[in-house]
């Protein structure tokens, strides 16, 4: 008994430092998956933890789970700017455009200054074919993440949403 409880104070204190520090996303998902749990477990309040184990369940194509980490999210704070987005996201994997923008369009009036916001909003309108808004929305994406490593990180946002 001793022995688990230490192992699992490790997993919980370096998935706490790791996140802190943002090298959590060199671990692989699933590995994410259990540290955000055992987060969780400890304070399933940390609105941040939710985020982070819904996005974790994104990469890993696990979209209802995300969604509902998500929903909970937006229960308790309707203005959470990284559930807003990463509700839309799920809902773009989904290829439901029309529900994605609404939570996209709510995540733009509170934060109208992140470049993967407006990658998102691209391939929403990408989805409801309307070309001209989503080169519009993407050029704001290339403005708000000017450095080489910002346009490759918008790339790899919508290789993401786009790729099966």
């Amino acid at each position: 008994m001793t022995k688990l409880f230490f192992a699992l104070f490790l997993l919980a204190a370096s998935a706490g430092s790791a996140a802190a520090h943002g090298d959590i996303s060199k671990l692989p998902d699933s590995v994410q998956i259990m540290q955000y749990q055992m987060l969780l477990y400890m304070d399933a309040n940390d609105l941040d933890t939710k985020n982070n184990l819904a996005m974790a369940y994104f990469r890993t194509g696990k979209l209802a789970e995300a969604a509902t980490e998500l929903d909970g999210v937006l229960k308790k704070d309707a203005h959470n700017f990284n559930a807003l987005d990463g509700m839309g996201v799920v809902l773009l994997k989904q290829k439901k455009a029309d529900e994605a923008m609404k939570y996209l369009e709510r995540a733009l009036t509170v934060n109208d200054k992140d470049a993967l916001l407006h990658a998102h909003l691209s391939v929403a309108y990408e989805q409801l074919k309307k070309p001209e808004q989503a080169a519009a929305a993407l050029k704001k994406a290339g403005e708000l993440a000017p450095s080489p490593e910002g346009a490759a990180a918008v790339q790899k946002e919508i290789q993401l949403l786009t790729n099966p």
